[in-house]
């Protein structure tokens, strides 16, 4: 049993009346059902990490810790504390010429920016986006004001680049990023990262930038995390354990 195979997280949903006493009786309980009610041989229970939360709430930690749960997953995602951010380093400077030939876009076009994602991850990785266009425009419809794209583009409304944010009460994560490689040649993403950190999310907690390993943790892409920590990010864990059902 998994919570949850196909999301990056999804542990239990408590409000503040949840004790620590309470969430590990809850968890007991799980297990007792799985134990009597299934051929389940054990739980993957993936946490919800810390940024997520809106009002602190690791006692489903210590309960796991409580049941013999073991850690086997533990995958660094980098976040920015958007009240109190960390100076930029080394990014490209773009001049003000530059800028004014560029747009920032808040829009449905997820048609035209699919096309500069799918082709960046076929070249380069030789892979799909986890959500096809139809499924990314479908969770769109639904929650129009929690899925949100950001398009750069120059003057004649070429996309250059651009990024697909989940807004969620107190974080917004980028989930897909993706250039040109025109876009690439000027750093538009170091444009859009700067208006998303300084002005349109300001006023949030997080900015989650998403996870930079593979191998549930076990390989970590250098390149990749050092570009979202030039920008401020630091280490927010992605963390799953297993609990072995014995019978």
């Amino acid at each position: 049993m998994v919570s949850h195979g196909g999301l990056t997280y999804g542990s239990l949903i408590i409000d503040t009346e949840a004790t620590s006493t309470l969430v590990l009786e809850i968890l007991s309980s799980i297990i007792e059902h799985y134990r009597n009610n299934s051929n389940a041989k054990k739980i993957i229970y993936r946490t919800i990490p810390y940024i997520y939360h809106q009002y602190p709430s690791e006692e489903d930690l210590y309960a796991l810790f409580r049941l013999g749960a073991r850690l086997t997953e533990r995958k660094i995602s980098s976040s920015i504390k958007l009240c109190d951010a960390l100076p930029f380093k080394g990014r490209r400077k773009m001049t003000a010429a530059k800028a004014e030939k560029l747009k920032i876009t808040e829009d449905s076009n997820y048609a035209t920016f699919w096309n500069v994602l799918t082709g960046r991850l076929q070249d380069k990785y030789d892979v799909t986006p986890v959500h096809s266009l139809d499924e990314i425009e479908l969770l769109h419809s639904r929650f129009p004001d929690n899925i949100k794209l950001f398009r750069v583009t120059d003057l004649d409304d070429t996309t250059l680049g651009g990024v697909v944010v989940y807004i969620m009460k107190n974080v917004a994560h980028l989930q897909y990023i993706s250039t040109t490689d025109a876009g690439r040649k000027i750093g538009v993403m170091d444009h859009l990262y700067t208006y998303l950190i300084k002005e349109r999310f300001a006023h949030m907690e997080y900015l989650d930038f998403g996870i930079s390993t593979e191998q549930g943790g076990h390989v970590l892409n250098e390149g990749l995390i050092a570009n979202k920590e030039r920008f401020g990010g630091r280490a927010v864990m992605y963390d799953a354990y297993e609990i072995t059902i014995e019978r």
